[in-house]
């Protein structure tokens, strides 16, 4: 064996056990937030949604918020018309925004719908987490966009989103994984 092969090998080898200790967190972090239940039913002619999400901000985060800064969770939701002799045709996609923050004059949670313009206080961050884990008759679709003998499915995620926090405070937490979580996307079949 070419002695550059033999320390190419040391060397992918050496990389690898390295680069361990790094994926650990991630992949922690990453179990700590999941979509575990969604579906929709249709009422009144519009679909809504109901799901049910877990995740957890990390000590430094929920720090961060009770000293102001204003976090994004996202919601993102896809209908697919399945086809099956070629790719799934997109049919409708929905993105929901709220931002959570700290109101320092009321010492009260504030959970933000950014699309709507409601909002909601909470006495405790707990209890705004909370409610945005919980999504429950959310409008999502028009009964009318659905074909009667087609099948569908509906893809939905959720994202907790630095992007919106101060440029200095993002540069920081460009190496944190725990304050930029991601589900994977959960799927589920439109009844008929």
């Amino acid at each position: 064996m070419p002695r550059w092969t033999h320390r190419f090998r040391i060397a992918a080898a050496s990389f690898v056990l390295l680069s361990l200790p790094f994926a650990v967190p991630v992949l922690a972090a990453d179990s700590r937030f999941e979509v575990r239940s969604a579906y929709v039913e249709p009422v009144d002619g519009i679909y809504l949604l109901t799901a049910q999400l877990r995740f957890d901000l990390p000590d430094g985060a929920r720090q961060a918020v009770r000293d102001g800064v204003v976090f994004t969770f996202d919601v993102d939701l896809a209908l697919h018309r399945i086809r099956h002799f070629w790719f799934d045709a997109t049919v409708a996609n929905l993105a929901q925004h709220y931002q959570i923050g700290y109101h320092a004059l009321s010492e009260r949670f504030v959970v933000r719908n950014s699309n709507s313009g409601e909002q909601t206080s909470y006495a405790t961050l707990d209890a705004a987490l909370e409610s945005l884990m919980s999504i429950r008759n959310l409008p999502v679709l028009d009964a009318a966009l659905i074909e009667p003998h087609e099948e569908y499915e509906f893809s939905l995620r959720a994202t907790l989103d630095v992007r919106t926090l101060p440029e200095a405070l993002r540069w920081v937490l460009f190496w944190k994984d725990d304050w930029k979580q991601r589900t994977v996307w959960y799927t589920w079949s439109l009844p008929r």
